[in-house]
């Protein structure tokens, strides 16, 4: 199970630097960042910024990711951009390294990607309901790019959850926020959550196997 620290984990401010400069302290596998463009400049911004060049660059979230050996789940906010993330994530050699989610990103886009994983908010027609794991699995089918679903954990049921686990359906679950929520979703076996604590999951997976 893969673990990502939610933009502004532990408290640091959503895509700021605080939240780059103290990775090491997430205990997580993949960092995500909201990602938006103006002109050629992709940045990381969770809404529309007025001065986008006062914000970070993406290419900076790929230095640190690179740094570090990380996985980055790029939520992509703007429709149309994937390709462009992935030339910028070739020049800084870690195309291997990137997860796409967000509400923007058809099963139509990913299956002409050239490169990284989708993890749909969405398929069209097929709600995410008790009874659909199996209508998600054959949509997915093999193509690699088509990897997954990333799910509210306020949208979905515990049971939709287990069915697509034992479908075979790799779910990406957002966003753990306390004990509570750790306790009920990290012994599921589910591929990844995306948490605003992730030093405390990390830490409650390492004493369930001590």
């Amino acid at each position: 199970m893969l673990i990502t620290a939610h933009g502004g984990a532990n408290g640091t401010g959503r895509n700021s630097k605080l939240y780059f400069d103290r990775i090491p302290e997430y205990k997580c596998d993949v960092l995500e960042v909201d990602v938006r463009k103006r002109g050629d400049r992709l940045y990381i911004s969770h809404m529309p910024a007025l001065f986008p060049s006062k914000c970070l660059s993406l290419e900076y979230a790929f230095e640190k990711v690179k740094e570090h050996g990380m996985l980055v789940n790029c939520d992509m906010k703007e429709k149309g951009q994937t390709e462009d993330v992935l030339a910028l994530a070739r020049r800084a050699g870690i195309e291997d390294k990137i997860l796409f989610t967000g509400w923007v990103v058809s099963v139509e886009e990913a299956e002409k990607l050239s490169g990284g994983r989708v993890f749909f908010n969405k398929i069209n027609g097929i709600p995410y309901k008790e009874g659909n794991a199996k209508k998600i699995k054959e949509r997915l089918g093999e193509n690699p790019r088509l990897a997954g679903i990333n799910a509210g954990k306020n949208l979905v049921s515990d049971k939709f959850l287990l069915e697509c686990r034992d479908e075979g359906v790799a779910v990406s679950l957002y966003t753990l926020n306390s004990q509570k929520d750790i306790e009920r979703y990290a012994g599921m076996g589910l591929y990844n959550l995306t948490c605003n604590n992730p030093t405390a999951v990390r830490d409650w997976l390492e004493r369930g196997k001590a």
